[in-house]
């Protein structure tokens, strides 16, 4: 019983030492050595977007949210993801801009869009993701501002 109440008073003690210290504050406050929104791409291809129509054989929605892209002077495929890219099914779409690091004034001779689509039908869930084959642009050098995807319709997703 000695043992059990001396165990107990010094954990009282404990705590009420716990709570009765002073808290401690600093103000120093850390300043980064460099800023990661900062970070420069190069010749990065600024706003580029991409065109395309839904015309998927499983009748609904697609979400497009990647493009993959090979870049020829580096001869290195690239990937970025891609923003706002949800597609009814027979609608023609185009991306928000997206920057394409290391590419301005290159030829991207290739493309591959990375989506993922929903059925139609009560209980439908979204696909895993889908990528489709090697899309060719109709003129592969990449400049700021520039749309990808041939024609009224852009690349046809079936």
């Amino acid at each position: 019983m000695r043992r059990i109440t001396f165990a107990l008073a010094i954990a009282l003690i404990l705590g009420a030492l716990t709570i009765s210290l002073p808290k401690f504050k600093s103000n120093v406050q850390a300043n980064p050595v460099a800023n990661p929104m900062a970070v420069s791409f190069g010749d990065a291809c600024q706003n580029v977007r991409f065109k395309f129509t839904n015309k998927h054989h499983s009748g609904g929605k697609i979400r497009f949210q990647r493009i993959r892209y090979y870049n020829k002077a580096n001869g290195n495929w690239q990937t970025e993801d891609v923003n706002n890219a949800d597609c009814n099914q027979n609608a023609t779409c185009t991306t928000t801009g997206n920057n394409l690091r290391d590419s301005e004034g290159e030829d991207l001779t290739k493309f591959r869009l990375v989506y993922k689509y929903l059925p139609t039908g009560a209980g439908a869930n979204w696909s895993d993701e889908v990528e489709s084959g090697d899309l060719a642009p109709t003129n592969p050098v990449c400049n700021a501002n520039k749309t990808y995807g041939p024609g009224s319709q852009g690349w046809v997703i079936r």
